[in-house]
């Protein structure tokens, strides 16, 4: 039976109402996850007063975050990609927002060391639950062409959250010096530090709320088809010429966004005696324009030029923004003056963030539909542990000990980006050429049609 006129324009009314409705949980899902950035990054601006109040080192600075982030990161990622994968996700996902939203709270009442070590693992038990748990929604909601500009949106979050962490924290910062201090007990007189994390960790408890309106749209589908209960360690033994070097690509490349996350405000705070309000002004702009440039055109690009091989031209899109970055990353931390520092690591910035904004979606088309939350949480893990992980921590031990330079931070971050940078485009040659030798198309038999 053909379909009436008036039947068309309720379906097309209907079909458009659900595509605002996917956009707008799209919203809230990159809300979530700038939060998280915010939440992880403002440490950063506070280097120098977290330093001085507590007595700490560089290298401590680098473990807090570094290495004491990314180890609690990497032990919760799989267990919730497991439980999203099977689970609730709504309902995962606002959980691990509020967990880590009371955890940056918990951060200002830190005393010594080991209490804000001891809060930061915290936040990342929480931040590991939502990418996976969130992409993976987005997925069963927008088709393949929409999941290109989808992820892109959702990826903005890491620059949206970097860029209001140093504004926004820049300016509470500032703003303090004029508050009188609360008095909490146990604690006594906040310093102004402290007070600047449980401003910026209280909003993520609304949105947890938030985040359990949405249904989940896998829910009440029934048990998977026997052929598709592959688990994750058979997926990877069966790709692992494609994931191996793919994933450590991405893991070097979220390696050299990290350190100059982490280190990058300090750096220009030592070399150019600026105080942390003008690094946040300043970079903070930066940081979120560059950022939200090149993760968005890339999504523009990739989903024009992917409809044939999405995999193939990502990877080659990849590997191009890499090799541009690659001498520009090395000198931008290096210039004489503030204004061109700015410029370059805008430029490496904008580069940087059109792999990162990328680097979920061969894994989207790849793996099974019901190993995708756990294929992507395994990437975080690997990117968590490499990037998260070592790259704060090594600048900080290269920070500390590179005594010949006048601006030893600065030089750890030139030296780190002439190492990685070069290695994470030989792995993306190598993933491409193990994707060419299969097939122009997708890898996994569950890849998205």
């Amino acid at each position: 039976m053909a379909v009436q006129p008036d039947q068309t324009s309720v379906l097309q009314a209907a079909a458009s109402t659900s595509s605002r409705g996917d956009w707008l949980i799209a919203g809230l899902l990159t809300l979530s996850f700038t939060l998280s950035y915010i939440d992880r990054q403002v440490i950063s601006l506070l280097v120098q007063p977290i330093k001085a109040s507590l007595g700490l080192s560089d290298t401590q600075l680098g473990l807090l975050q570094g290495v004491s982030f990314s180890l609690f990161y990497v032990a919760a990622t799989l267990p919730l990609a497991w439980l999203a994968d099977r689970g609730n996700r709504p309902v995962i996902m606002a959980a691990c927002v509020a967990g880590w939203s009371v955890m940056t709270m918990l951060c200002g009442a830190a005393m010594n060391f080991w209490h804000l070590l001891l809060a930061r693992a915290g936040i990342a038990i929480g931040e590991a639950g939502l990418p996976g748990a969130a992409l993976t929604i987005m997925a069963d909601r927008f088709d393949p062409r929409r999941l290109a500009s989808a992820t892109s949106v959702f990826m903005l979050a890491p620059f949206i959250g970097g860029g209001a962490a140093l504004v926004g924290g820049g300016a509470l910062y500032a703003a303090s010096a004029a508050w009188q201090m609360p008095i909490l007990p146990g604690i006594g007189q906040l310093e102004r530090w402290q007070l600047v994390f449980i401003l910026l960790g209280a909003p993520g408890l609304l949105v947890a709320a938030a985040l359990l309106l949405i249904s989940d749209p896998r829910r009440g589908r029934g048990p998977l088809p026997r052929e598709n209960r592959t688990n994750l360690p058979g997926f990877l033994r069966r790709e692992w010429r494609f994931v191996g070097p793919y994933i450590l690509a991405i893991a070097l490349t979220s390696m050299l966004l990290s350190t100059y996350v982490s280190w990058l405000p300090a750096a220009m705070i030592r070399a150019h005696k600026v105080d942390e309000l003008s690094v946040g002004v300043m970079f903070g702009p930066v940081f979120f324009l560059a950022g939200a440039a090149g993760t968005l055109i890339a999504g523009i690009i990739v989903s024009r030029g992917s409809s044939r091989d999405p995999v193939g031209f990502t990877l080659r899109f990849m590997r191009t923004s890499i090799a541009i970055l690659w001498p520009i990353a090395i000198a931008g931390p290096l210039m004489p003056t503030l204004t061109l520092e700015l410029v370059l690591m805008g430029l490496a910035l904008f580069l940087i963030s059109s792999v990162i904004g990328m680097s979920t979606l061969p894994l989207q088309f790849v793996a099974p539909k019901h190993l995708r939350a756990q294929a992507i949480a395994f990437l975080g893990m690997i990117a968590a542990l490499i990037g998260t992980g070592f790259g704060p921590l090594i600048a900080g031990v290269l920070s500390d000990h590179l005594t010949f330079s006048a601006q030893p931070l600065s030089m750890a971050l030139s030296l780190i980006a002439a190492v990685s940078a070069p290695f994470s485009v030989l792995m993306l040659y190598a993933a491409g050429r193990r994707h060419a030798r299969v097939a122009a198309a997708p890898l996994a038999s569950g890849a998205l049609h």
